[in-house]
């Protein structure tokens, strides 16, 4: 189980913690348990960071959350939207008792945040100082005197200048049109919560539809070693317009 927290538009790993489900926190739970992303809504919080933490649940039950090299919470079957606002509806109590319930017990943690059922190992090791610690380090022999043996002094050998060989600069990978193509999707996800892509052929060449609800559609269509932007201004939003100067910043790099 992995707990998150919706900060004002912020979402960050916290862990797990019972006292955390409160009137003045967002809250989304993926847990594989049960097989179910929990969003928990204070009835305190603010709308935006309501319908922030709502949108980052639907692309989390997609796409899970990466914490080391575990990503969990993928795929699953169902969100479970708590609204504590909405506590005497009979649906929504019933999911809130289910997710307090599925929050107590004691865990144990991976990865710091990453949370199982169960007491986490205990460390048997001593504590630095104490008589236990003494008495577990071995004992150290005396040291032998040690007789130096001074060297004679020999010819110092000429050292030889060191050759330096120009390593070959690095070939990067695809083409020209790819590596813009890669900047305008990073570029779209930095600034970005959602984003679909989609693949498509015209006129004999290829091309992708970049859509950021609510900021951006556009078409990039591969002309050789170029690739060419409908709309040229990436639409009329300040999402898409830094954007397109964060995208063109990268480009005169190459």
């Amino acid at each position: 189980m992995l707990m998150l927290q919706d900060d004002a538009g912020e979402l960050s790993p916290v862990k797990l913690n019972p006292h955390l489900v409160t009137s003045d926190n967002a809250l989304i739970v993926l847990d594989e348990l049960n097989d179910v992303c929990w969003l928990w809504i204070g009835r305190n919080v603010s709308m935006p960071t309501r319908m922030h933490a709502l949108r980052m649940s639907k692309s989390l039950q997609r796409s899970g959350y990466k914490i080391g090299i575990t990503t969990i919470g993928m795929a699953s079957s169902r969100i479970a939207e708590m609204n504590e606002k909405n506590d005497s509806d009979r649906n929504v109590a019933e999911d809130i008792a289910a997710f307090k319930a599925a929050l107590q017990g004691k865990f144990g943690f991976e990865d710091k945040y990453l949370a199982f059922p169960g007491k986490a190992k205990e460390s048997f090791e001593p504590i630095p100082g104490s008589p236990e610690a003494a008495r577990a380090q071995p004992s150290r022999p005396e040291p032998k005197p040690v007789v130096e043996l001074k060297p004679v002094a020999a010819e110092p050998e000429p050292v030889p200048e060191p050759v330096q060989v120009a390593k070959p600069a690095a070939k990067l990978p695809g083409s020209l049109a790819d590596r813009k193509t890669a900047f305008l999707l990073l570029a779209t996800m930095k600034n970005t919560d959602l984003v679909y892509t989609e693949r498509f052929e015209r006129d004999g060449k290829t091309g992708i539809k970049i859509e950021a609800p609510g900021t951006m559609v556009i078409e990039v269509i591969t002309d050789g070693e170029d690739i060419t932007v409908n709309p040229a201004n990436f639409g009329d939003t300040d999402e898409a317009a830094r954007i397109k100067s964060e995208y063109e910043a990268w480009v005169e790099k190459i």
